[in-house]
């Protein structure tokens, strides 16, 4: 008989399981990862520092991982990322040495633990691979307009009006470089274009995500803020 519905519901974990209440750090980015973290309930925003501006650089919920070298690798890295709890959040966290215990007195759950590890890690394989390839354009509006696919298609929420993102200047500014102006000049065309629609400060609904795919090639040579030239 099936004892639980995820391998993270184990008795055999209950000793790694912690607490965080909304705005707690798990981790601060460029502290050592000696530790594997797995998500069990809420949502974790992973946060980076860019020109000293603090941005959110994606949500993740339950059953993903974070530090998944620590089950691999002996060397101890630097996060590349802080983990920040939205809302109140429970995890398991599992040192390097406890690893090898595990390894030891749980094969079953060990393997259990790196087949939905080797999962993750191959979606985020695949999803940088795709970011980089539309960001490779020396267009640069062309790369933001993919990257708001790229946010719509991961962190988009669904909404009657299509799909609904966050969009502040510090996140985008993250993955491109480009001015406040530039980016407020670029959000201003397309809400006027209808592409966009603005509902509140920073919250932006992507009418079609099909349509505004379409119109890249005609919309990286229209819309064209004055310091791109």
């Amino acid at each position: 008989m099936k004892m639980h519905d995820f391998f993270w519901e184990t008795p055999e974990l209950n000793c790694f399981r912690k607490e965080a209440k909304g705005g707690d750090f798990l981790f601060q980015q460029g502290f050592p990862a000696n530790s594997f973290i797995i998500i069990v309930k809420g949502i974790v925003a992973l946060v980076a520092k860019k020109n000293n501006q603090t941005c959110t650089v994606n949500y993740l919920g339950s059953g993903n991982v974070l530090g998944e070298q620590a089950l691999v690798d002996e060397k101890i890295y630097a996060r590349v990322f802080g983990a920040k709890a939205l809302g109140d959040v429970s995890y398991i966290e599992i040192t390097k040495e406890s690893v090898e215990e595990l390894k030891q007195n749980h094969p079953k759950l060990m393997i259990d633990i790196l087949e939905a590890t080797l999962k993750i890690s191959a979606d985020r394989l695949n999803r940088m691979n795709r970011l980089l390839a539309q960001l490779r354009s020396a267009n640069p509006t062309e790369r933001f307009l993919y990257l708001l696919l790229h946010f719509s298609a991961h962190h988009g929420q669904v909404v009657p009006e299509g799909k609904e993102v966050v969009l502040d200047f510090e996140t985008v500014n993250f993955y491109l470089d480009l001015s406040d102006y530039q980016f407020e000049e670029m959000l201003k065309d397309l809400c006027e274009r209808k592409t966009l629609l603005k509902k509140a400060e920073n919250v932006f609904v992507i009418r079609n995500e099909k349509a505004l795919q379409d119109d890249i090639p005609k919309l990286k040579e229209e819309i064209n803020p004055i310091g791109f030239i």
